[in-house]
């Protein structure tokens, strides 16, 4: 999309599916009104981002059409367009080489993700990153982001025993206070009845940053209530769930988030 508006094209729904056939990529309309989300700022959620980018429009929107705003197009052959004509182009190679593979969710095994990231390429209406937490039912699909190893100093009833169960089952605790008879926790059992999709991201620890990788789509096989303990010694409820990811974990991956 940025590519074309550099290029002053005005970019629709057609026009934007027509470029993407270049990458024998289909474009999906809500893809597309996701990635307009995006430019028009309509994504933005957080105080701090959107005072980031108040006053910088790079968009003209046009009911289902963009134009570049004139701030974004600046000098022809300046050093301003020639650098981002080169950012513009850094990215599609890299989408080439590390997401050129993507599924129907447009996701890709092991690579990583942020939550930001998450909500937008599942196509949330805004960033919800920071009320995901371990997770989020929105939309039809429930992102989990596992951090496998738990800090010490953490809450009693955050220290979630999550862990792998083999290649390709894992062991997945909800937020604590989650009973079986819960709403989300029916969501989650009967996901197919309600066509929710579960997908798993985990990073081995806080030390790796914000970004998860993707361990692939998941489907409950198990579940059962059970207790976890709060810092006095009382027992509170919470749901553990075992997941059958769609594809068994690829040996270094496995062995390095589990040694």
């Amino acid at each position: 999309m940025l590519q074309m508006l550099l290029e002053r094209q005005t970019i629709d729904y057609s026009s934007l599916a027509s470029r993407l056939n270049r990458y024998n990529k289909l474009l999906r309309h809500e893809d597309y009104v996701s990635a307009k989300r995006m430019l028009t700022k309509e994504f933005l959620n957080s105080p701090s981002d959107k005072a980031n980018f108040c006053g910088k429009d790079i968009v003209v929107s046009d009911c289902d059409s963009l134009k570049a705003a004139p701030v974004l197009l600046g000098g022809e052959g300046s050093a301003y367009m020639l650098a981002l004509q080169d950012i513009v182009a850094y990215g599609l190679a890299k989408y080439e080489d590390y997401y050129g593979n993507s599924d129907e969710d447009n996701l890709v095994l092991y690579q990583k993700y942020s939550r930001k990231d998450i909500c937008r390429i599942l196509n949330w209406e805004k960033d919800d990153s920071s009320t995901v937490y371990g997770y989020r039912i929105k939309n039809g699909t429930c992102p989990i982001f596992v951090t496998y190893e738990k800090k010490d100093d953490i809450s009693e009833t955050t220290k979630y025993n999550d862990q792998f169960i083999d290649t390709q089952l894992f062991s997945w605790m909800t937020r604590s206070r989650v009973t079986l008879d819960s709403h989300e926790a029916q969501e989650i059992i009967n996901y197919q009845q309600n066509g929710l999709r579960i997908y798993l991201f985990i990073k081995k620890s806080d030390g790796e940053g914000t970004d998860f990788y993707y361990m692939g789509k998941a489907t409950p096989v198990g579940h059962r209530q059970t207790t976890i303990d709060d810092k006095n010694g009382n027992p509170i409820p919470i749901m553990n769930f075992k997941l059958k990811l769609e594809k068994t974990v690829r040996n270094d991956i496995y062995d390095y988030l589990t040694k």
